[in-house]
């Protein structure tokens, strides 16, 4: 079980109950089963593509954010030294 996946998981089914949508009709929405969306929940596990089909539903998208806080990522954006070089 990946802690971050799980989150992810419970972010959409969260934002889907807020807007008064059920965990089985997204599923339906989204082209996957209730059943496979349930167990996923449990396992805390799920595909990307999966998670994205789920999101396109509640029109949200799967992005990959920096650990860093924005503000220090545009610092070092600025500075050049966001990217590492491996000394190459």
């Amino acid at each position: 079980m990946s802690k971050h996946i799980q989150t992810l998981i419970n972010q959409l089914l969260s934002t889907a109950k807020s807007r008064g949508l059920p965990q089985s009709q997204l599923a339906e929405m989204a082209g996957i089963s209730a059943v496979g969306l349930s167990k996923a929940k449990k396992r805390g596990d799920m595909r990307a593509s999966t998670l994205e089909k789920l999101g396109k539903q509640l029109d949200l998208e799967l992005i990959f954010t920096p650990r860093r806080s924005r503000e220090k990522a545009a610092e070092a954006i600025k500075s050049g030294t966001f990217f590492h070089s491996s000394g190459e």
